[in-house]
């Protein structure tokens, strides 16, 4: 989209306007004495400043084309009988039906003593005057004359009025359009030329600031005058600065009303100041003075308070419409506008469009540590990288928070070198500072029909995602397997969302034993998802999904519930059964409040429940720690799960409701090969025992790790040395 001021300019120019110094007069009467006396009898003279211009016509039919080919013809003098005794009545009808000039004045003239036309004919033909040839000396034809001309040019300003009014409304109308200034301006000069009965050229100028809006009324001193409207005459100086026209009077005298912000009334110029309540000013500027009459000043007063009010209106809206395609912070595109406007980049482009997503990595911490305003600064810093790098053959945007967008044209750049340069150290509040950025990138052949930027849009982000994913600091380009990845993902959460309605996830239990007595002391439920055609999918093809997708929290329900009914369905299975609880959940405002209706609605014992707390859960809201507080108050026992992979803290074991500690597979995988993960494993297990918490090892899976951790008293461990995941039929069936 062009900048705003360019937004005002249109370059359609308007018929020039020819004869605005005569009435016509046309003269249909098939005797040439005729023409000639009348003619004759009115040579030189002069109706309200204007001569007059006779055209001829010998015949109903020729007057009919005469007056179709001079539209601006204010009066018709017309002979009811020439070719045939009805010709003149017949052409008076097919001016108002067919021509549709109402306002033409018709004065019909007869050779015949005595004929007058009846009433209904003459209503009906809209007649002006009947007159005998007889009867229309010199005196009495420019009588008629005159009382039809003003008659006209009263006609002529009402509907110039109607059309002025029309443009206005037209304009509030369509105000979201670009040129709505423009046609605003418009309507006021056709407005002002009717209010006042003239027929003057003039222009219509208006301020450029504040650019952006209510928050710029403040403005600096600079400002532009740009003529968004001018009649013909003044069609050299349309779209140009007034400050920057050193010529003419219109321009002198527009800058004179608005250094001295009044009104500037002159025998032959006339200026309107203008100002708004939000400061924008205007000026409007008609050649002719106005001689106004104290009624004629109230007007005056009034009608421009309706153009400052107006013009506030259509100078708001001209700002929303920049809102719709602009970003307010850094004036580059928004998403809207770079999908507007991408087909420019496409015509300039030989052989390819390249779309870059760019996003600064880290960016919360950044505002979380140093505040909003030092981040926009960053945001502004961005935008100069971006502007620097690429030339203007490039359209860039801000797409949200932190993520931008460059459209390119025959991109030359590497996408190594890209991430490189956007990566460069610069300077802002006298500190060299260096952004970390991740980047997607898709592109689409040149010169396609319609370029598919919505297609190019979703193929940058799916890239931008694997590159945070996977690589975070570095760029990816798109592959087609992404969009087979992503259309399988959302698969998976739409048959998700139907599994958990049709109750396709089922549970199994992982035994825990004592590493004492050999006996399972307890179980670890686990879901699994048995879809009706795809059979059982496993975990981690549908989990991490889930949990990006944020439906972590239905899930921990699901799983929650089920366990539940378990325990109350299946009274052998009497030790405990730990149910996980993601981060997600734990951080979810209704977390406590759908847990309390489900055990209500489950009517459930809570002696053989646990819940294992993740430990990444822990570390990002005083919220977690509010509502294990509010879990252990209702009675559950709470184990820390992952203990030893995540963020460990030791203050979680002394400020946390904690009952047990869950060490982590990873780190147990090791304590036969590393004798620093044995020493860190001792010194766990030793503060454990102090502090009174029960400890629970996963990942077991070799004798030799079972005899390492046998010796250092461990209480319970849970893995495959021991026991796969079960059906509750097998539990059952084994006595476990």
């Amino acid at each position: 989209m062009s900048d705003f001021i360019l937004n005002l300019v249109d370059d359609e120019e308007e018929d020039e306007i020819t004869n605005s110094q005569l009435w016509k007069v046309a003269i249909v009467d098939d005797e040439a004495s005729v023409h000639d006396v009348t003619k004759l009898a009115l040579s030189n003279t002069t109706i309200q400043g204007k001569k007059l211009e006779f055209i001829s016509a010998y015949s109903g039919e020729e007057g009919f084309t005469l007056l179709q080919n001079n539209p601006d013809c204010a009066v018709v003098l017309l002979d009811v009988v020439m070719e045939s005794s009805d010709a003149g009545l017949l052409l008076a009808q097919r001016i108002r039906s067919e021509l549709k000039q109402t306002n033409l004045q018709i004065i019909l003239r007869t050779g015949q003593p005595g004929y007058a036309p009846e009433e209904d004919i003459i209503s009906k033909y809209e007649i002006n005057d009947y007159k005998t040839k007889s009867e229309l000396t010199r005196d009495k034809l420019f009588t008629s004359l005159a009382t039809a001309i003003r008659s006209f040019s009263h006609l002529e300003a009402l509907e110039s009025s109607k059309e002025g009014l029309r443009n206005v409304i037209n304009a509030s109308a369509n105000l979201m359009k670009e040129r709505s200034i423009h046609e605003f301006a418009s309507g006021v000069l056709q407005q002002i030329n009717a209010l006042f009965n003239l027929s003057a050229q003039g222009i219509f100028c208006v301020s450029q600031r504040p650019f952006k809006g209510p928050h710029e009324f403040k403005s600096s001193t600079t400002n532009s005058f740009l003529v968004v409207a001018a009649t013909p005459e003044y069609n050299d100086i349309y779209g140009k600065d007034i400050h920057d026209i050193s010529s003419g009077i219109a321009a002198n005298i527009a800058q004179r009303a608005l250094a001295d912000k009044k009104h500037v009334l002159e025998a032959n110029f006339t200026a309107l100041y203008l100002s708004t309540p939000s400061k924008w000013q205007g000026v409007v500027v008609i050649e002719g003075g106005l001689n106004l009459s104290e009624v004629d000043e109230e007007l005056l007063k009034v009608f421009c308070l309706n153009i400052a009010v107006g013009l506030e209106n259509a100078k708001y809206f001209s700002h929303l419409n920049r809102s719709a395609y602009y970003d307010k912070l850094t004036d580059l595109y928004n998403r809207e506008g770079l999908v507007q406007f991408s087909a420019g980049i496409n015509t300039q482009a030989d052989q390819s469009v390249s779309l870059y997503i760019i996003d600064i990595d880290y960016f919360h911490d950044i505002t979380d540590s140093l505040g909003y305003e030092f981040s926009n600064d960053v945001l502004l810093a961005m935008t100069s990288t971006l502007k620097r790098i690429f030339n203007e053959k490039a359209s860039i945007a801000r797409l949200h928070s932190d993520v931008f967008a460059v459209l390119v044209a025959d991109s030359t750049w590497t996408l190594n070198n890209l991430i490189a340069e956007c990566s460069r150290p610069f300077m802002l509040a006298g500190n060299s500072m260096r952004l970390g950025v991740s980047l997607g990138e898709s592109h689409s052949e040149a010169k396609q029909e319609n370029l598919d930027i919505e297609l190019l849009l979703r193929q940058a982000k799916m890239a931008l995602k694997v590159a945070k994913e996977s690589k975070r600091g570095m760029a990816q380009a798109f592959e087609p397997q992404f969009e087979k990845d992503t259309l399988s993902r959302r698969n998976i959460l739409a048959e998700f969302r139907n599994a958990l309605v049709q109750e396709e996830l089922f549970l199994v239990l992982q035994p825990k034993t004592s590493m004492s007595s050999g006996d399972v002391v307890g179980y670890e439920a686990l879901v699994r998802w048995q879809h009706p055609d795809k059979g059982i999918i496993p975990p981690n093809a549908f989990i991490p999904i889930v949990e990006q997708a944020g439906l972590y929290f239905e899930l921990d329900m699901y799983v929650f519930r089920h366990s539940l009914n378990i325990i109350k369905n299946y009274p052998q299975i009497n030790k405990p059964i730990s149910v996980n609880v993601s981060a997600n959940s734990l951080h979810h405002n209704e977390f406590i409040d759908e847990l309390k209706a489900i055990i209500k609605e489950e009517q459930a014992d809570l002696t053989n429940i646990e819940l294992e707390i993740t430990e990444n859960a822990l570390i990002r809201s005083d919220m977690a720690i509010q509502h294990l507080n509010a879990l252990k108050d209702l009675g559950f026992t709470l184990c820390l799960d992952d203990f030893g992979a995540g963020y460990s803290s030791l203050a979680y074991l002394v400020k946390l409701p904690l009952d047990v500690i869950k060490i982590d597979r990873a780190f147990i995988s090791y304590i036969t090969e590393d004798k620093r993960s044995l020493v860190l494993l001792k010194g766990m297990l030793q503060i454990c025992h102090d502090l009174n918490k029960k400890v629970v090892v996963e990942g077991v899976e070799t004798q030799e790790q079972v005899d390492l951790l046998t010796q250092y008293d461990v209480d319970v461990a849970q893995g495959f040395f021991y026991f796969k995941p079960m059906s509750i039929e097998d539990i059952l069936k084994k006595a476990l």
